[in-house]
């Protein structure tokens, strides 16, 4: 039967390895002011290591902001590595109001946070490397790409690809590599989206070993 939606809803955080309740741990990093490309919620993070180094980047766009390879191109032999996936930001706008979004557009200005005297983006990136990632495929799975020595990267994005800041991203299933964001671990069990011979299927992801900070 075909699956309920084809639409993408980003990375969706759901248990840890073990099957422990997910904490929503996430962290505060920093993401700086004007970003070269948005940032939107569910999409993979990672730390620039070029241009303003250390800042928090989308690693979905196809070209990130310290000048690197995101989206389907993404290697984790060549990129910047994840930091974990974005669960939203605070930062005061322009005008001097204290705004929570759940996604950052491209060129967004701010103002200085007299708390902390920085005009700087406070990110949430949940970061915990046990976490576990429901998210939907963008083609049919077959048994043998879970597990094993591939990985997979999310499908490149643009600055519209969000609903409401919520990204709708998809795993794509033709970037198997060894060098990929997310090792895909199992299917998912969403009764409406669980035909894994199309598009659409909801599927278990982790952030693969040697593509993260903490993984």
């Amino acid at each position: 039967m075909a699956n309920a939606s084809t639409v993408g809803f980003g990375l969706r955080a759901i248990n840890t390895v073990g099957q422990t309740p997910a904490t929503s741990g996430q962290a505060e990093y920093r993401i700086q002011t004007a970003p070269g490309v948005a940032v939107n919620k569910g999409d993979p993070m990672s730390t620039q290591d070029a241009g303003n180094q250390g800042y928090q980047q989308d690693a979905a766009f196809t070209l990130t902001d310290d000048g690197g390879a995101g989206g389907t191109a993404w290697a984790s032999n060549a990129d910047a590595l994840l930091t974990g996936v974005f669960n939203g930001a605070f930062y005061i706008d322009a005008s001097g109001k204290p705004t929570f979004s759940n996604n950052i557009v491209a060129g967004q200005t701010t103002s200085k946070n007299y708390n902390n005297g920085s005009n700087e983006i406070e990110a949430f990136i949940i970061n915990n490397p046990f976490q576990q990632y429901e998210i939907k495929a963008d083609a049919a799975v077959a048994q043998t790409l879970i597990g094993g020595a591939n990985n997979f990267n999310v499908n490149n994005y643009t600055a519209t690809d969000n609903k409401d800041g919520q990204s709708i991203t998809t795993l794509d299933v033709g970037s198997a590599a060894t060098t990929g964001m997310f090792k895909l671990v199992a299917y998912g069990n969403d009764q409406d989206n669980k035909d894994f011979t199309v598009a659409g299927g909801n599927v278990i992801v982790a952030i693969a070993g040697g593509a993260g900070l903490y993984a």
